[in-house]
């Protein structure tokens, strides 16, 4: 926690470079009882696996082997309505599971002395939403600060802006209807994409909400774990929601929007059904609402409140990029939904809750409080701070060994979002620690993180490599993080060099550019021998040649794979503070900005380098194209004249007046990286410039001993090296194919070598 001095404003910071505490308290879970979504023990399924995780077509089972399975046999009651006045009490296992790992646990940060709390929030450039979240607080059960109790205020935030890029992005995010992806990897994955969320049936992904609802459905079920008696089933329905709100923002497809409507017309008319199902006013979801009495009274339950947080991220998605004001209806309804349900219960009680599995929930929450204003819905999103993994990462203590990578990143999201709105400086704080402490000591060369899905001990890279490493959902949540803090800190390089190398390396090829829905891949392994295909943990003797399938294969990385390409173009381009238009990323594009348009072609890295041209329109602009951290030199030239540059330029910069036919050519110095394990200098992956590279070494089961001297370029498009390999104890040495980690398909391929 930030302490003495002047407060600084929460719409730019800087990096914070404190060195890191590692804690072997408040692990959650403990080491060898990982757990998938925060539910199931990694052991408990595949004790003789690298990775033991859940199969959710198996019997589902927590460490005291009870039944995860949706019950069938047990009533679940629907629960009176909430009486705030005489909160339910938790269980006395509830109880004991709330207390903290740590015995420092904070209290809230005290506003300085010396100014009133509404100068402090003025000064930090936030507003009233942090005097409600004060008054949330202290509802909840958390001691209040020391100054006099301030007046909350309903008066909505700033408007203005797409909610989920924050504040900062209200200023630094450029539309995402005046960027276009030009011919490239980038544009044919997106349009695989499209074609996918057009291919699937609303029928088929509303029916398990009919069911709910009483309402018969001839659409088919769906399969994986949107089966039937799946108890996260809806989720797809939600992140349908936004792909296809994504999607006609970027592109203006008119199907995408229609099918938008239908779809939230049709959630609007389950909600409104609520009382005849014996559901409590603004429920809504697939499964009955008696899932959360079974999840307050402490017994097992996979995840209730992440499906909230889906529905939530879809509805607002739908309003604010696709015009539909039901959808803000509907989203309204449910966040006082979620009011009421939590509004009883005490912080030790909540925080039990918090246990298991909910999502970015107080991310969605922050985002509709910065559309409506709503006091309540700001205070509803605070009852969801998890002060167990959040309070020691604000601490600048390194809590990630052995929790779960993807349950924990989107908690850290709405932290920094809750820090926006509220201007406390502990959510900040364990955000920025978080994103410095994953990247630099939990990540992989391609930007993922996890072996089986949950985090190691810091620096083991070597030794934690198998075919469960780098969930898809980890990093597509880890960009939408590093993205909000760029906005921040533009001028912090770390952001977009962590950010480009996670969307070119992991992102990008996660989906199969065989197949014409472009299904992801769950995993990206980088053990020896390591193999995209449809995850085997979870669908044991699937076709090891497919990533997914239609409907039968549904998981949280289908789900976020609906998405992923729909957000391509979202920070290719930023405004800096300056207005200047920043160019981030290198992927050919067209960007629209201050009455110019601008055209990136770029073929990097093939060849390193790229054009930006104007194609029309006259006007003054400083054009900033970030330097990354990959490239060994710098140069450009405007309209074939060559520009003085820095030595070590962080960026090239140019302001003028920018007229039809000008063209700025911005070349890099490109060569071979290798990059060491830290925790073994014998082990090291290769890159070449942005790209790793994977060595095609067919099914060895060991790794590898590669020379990088002998590493050759034989081709530039498609980018192909080859090397001298040795294999095996008796020294078997032969040449070995390298591509980019993203290109490769349906082959076993090794990114991590012992060093000849």
């Amino acid at each position: 926690m930030t302490t003495g001095g002047r407060p600084r404003r929460l719409n730019r910071r800087t990096l914070c470079k404190q060195s890191v505490r590692i804690s072997v308290r408040g692990r959650e879970p403990t080491r060898g009882r990982g757990r998938l979504h925060g539910q199931v023990a990694l052991d408990t399924i595949f004790r003789d696996v690298l990775t033991g995780q859940r199969i959710s077509d198996l019997e589902k089972v927590d460490g005291n082997g009870e039944s995860l399975e949706t019950p069938k046999t047990q009533a679940i009651p629907d629960p009176e309505t909430p009486d705030p006045e005489t909160p339910d009490e938790p269980t006395a296992a509830a109880e004991a599971a709330a207390e903290p790992a740590t015995t420092d646990e904070q209290a809230p940060p005290t506003t300085r002395k010396g100014l009133s709390r509404r100068r402090a929030l003025t000064v930090l450039g936030i507003g009233a939403g942090a005097l409600i979240a004060e008054q949330a607080l202290v509802a909840d059960g958390i001691p209040p600060t020391t100054a006099p109790a301030a007046e909350a205020r309903s008066a909505p935030p700033e408007p203005g802006g797409y909610a989920p890029d924050g504040t900062a992005g209200r200023a630094a995010a450029v539309p995402l209807d005046a960027v276009e992806l030009l011919d490239g990897p980038f544009r044919q994955n997106q349009a695989r994409n499209t074609t996918y969320l057009l291919f699937l049936d609303p029928e088929r992904m509303l029916r398990s909400f009919r069911a709910n609802y009483g309402e018969p459905s001839q659409a088919e079920p769906l399969g994986g774990w949107e089966k039937p008696d799946s108890q996260i089933r809806g989720h797809m329905t939600g992140h349908l929601l936004s792909g296809l709100a994504l999607t006609y923002a970027n592109t203006g497809d008119g199907d995408a929007k229609s099918r938008s409507q239908y779809l939230v017309s049709q959630l609007a008319a389950f909600q409104a059904r609520d009382s005849s199902r014996g559901f409590h006013a603004g429920y809504l979801s697939a499964f009955p609402e008696g899932y959360f009495d079974i999840l307050e009274q402490g017994k097992s339950i996979w995840a209730p409140y992440y499906m909230i947080h889906k529905y939530l991220a879809g509805l607002i998605d739908q309003f604010q990029l696709a015009g539909n004001t039901q959808a803000l209806d509907v989203a309204s309804r449910l966040a006082d939904w979620v009011d009421r349900r939590t509004r009883k219960l005490s912080y030790q009680h909540m925080q039990a809750i918090l246990r298991t599995e909910f999502g970015g929930l107080p991310e969605a929450l922050a985002n509709l409080y910065a559309i409506t204003g709503n006091p309540a819905t700001l205070k509803t999103a605070e009852r969801f701070y998890h002060a167990r993994f959040l309070d020691p990462l604000a601490a600048n203590i390194d809590p990630l060994e052995g929790a779960q990578c993807n349950v924990s990143t989107p908690k850290v999201t709405a932290a920094l979002r809750l820090a926006e709105e509220t201007g406390n400086e502990r959510y900040w704080n364990a955000a920025v620690n978080f994103w410095r402490i994953s990247t630099a000591h939990h990540s992989y060369a391609i930007g993922g993180m996890g072996n089986g899905e949950v985090w190691g001990p810091p620096d083991v890279v070597a030794g934690a490599l198998s075919n469960y490493n780098c969930e898809g959902c980890v990093s597509y949540n880890m960009l939408k993080l590093t993205r909000l803090l760029h906005f921040h800190a533009p001028g912090s390089a770390a952001y977009m060099d962590y950010y480009e190398r996670t969307l070119v390396n992991h992102m990008l090829g996660t989906q199969d550019p065989g197949s014409p829905h472009g299904f992801v891949a769950y995993y990206t392994g980088l053990s020896p021998g390591a193999h995209k295909q449809v995850p085997a943990n979870y669908f044991p003797g699937a076709d090891e040649n497919v990533f997914a399938t239609d409907y039968d294969t549904f998981t949280c990385d289908t789900a976020t794979g609906l998405e992923t390409p729909t957000r391509f173009t979202d920070t290719i381009y930023t405004r800096d503070p300056d207005g200047a238009l920043r160019v981030n990323l290198f992927i050919p594009s067209r960007v629209r900005a201050d009455g110019l348009t601008i055209r990136q072609a770029t073929s990097i890295p093939a060849v390193p380098a790229t054009t930006l041209a104007v194609e029309s329109g006259t006007g003054l602009m400083t054009l900033r194209v970030r330097v990354p951290a990959w490239a060994t030199s710098a140069s450009a030239t405007l309209n074939g004249r060559p520009q003085a540059l820095p030595s070590r330029p962080a960026a090239v910069e140019v302001t003028r007046a920018w007229r039809p036919g000008d063209e700025l050519l911005v070349s890099f110095g490109i060569g071979l990286a290798v990059r060491q394990a830290p925790d073994s200098a014998r082990v090291a992956s290769l890159a070449y410039g942005p790209v790793v590279l994977a060595a095609l070494t067919g099914d060895a089961s060991r790794m590898p001993a590669l020379d990088p001297s002998s590493v050759r370029q034989v081709s530039a498009s498609p980018l192909a090296f080859e090397a001298q390999g040795t294999f095996g104890a008796k020294g078997d040495a032969r040449p070995i194919p390298l591509i980019p980690v993203c290109d490769v398909v349906h082959q076993p391929y090794t990114t991590y070598w012992q060093l000849a």
